[in-house]
């Protein structure tokens, strides 16, 4: 596992709603994506997750390496195809795509509010 300490590494996420007519093509279509738009230069890895209680909302989050990293997958053709996907098979008219951003000292904060729950283990998105 990676160290998160890069303050320039981007965490992006998409909210996706699909029609439901559409959901097995847009699962095939990210699934495919996810293993190219993955070897690119700075890509820490994509995830997509099926939203609980809405099996037609998903949730798609890439990490970067970098915001030049970031900026490179933007501009690159695979982008292209994975943002036209998007807007050819869901069902808002718009993909809002957020941007996460790394928050100095917080892991160590969320550690220290969390000792009291030791059976519980934290999960820490930087």
């Amino acid at each position: 596992m990676y160290e998160r300490n890069n303050l320039n590494e981007v965490i992006s996420t998409a909210r996706i709603k699909v029609l439901p007519e559409h959901r097995n093509e847009l699962c095939m279509t990210i699934n495919s994506l996810l293993k190219i738009i993955g070897r690119e230069e700075g890509c820490r890895g994509l995830r997509f997750y099926g939203e609980d209680g809405d099996s037609n909302s998903f949730l798609l989050i890439s990490e970067w390496e970098t915001r030049d990293a970031w900026a490179n997958h933007l501009n690159s053709e695979n982008f292209s195809v994975l943002l036209g996907s998007l807007r050819l098979l869901s069902s808002e008219p718009d993909i809002e795509f957020t941007i996460l951003s790394h928050v100095a000292g917080i892991e160590g904060v969320t550690k220290e509010r969390c000792e009291p729950f030791k059976e519980a283990r934290p999960i820490f998105i930087s």
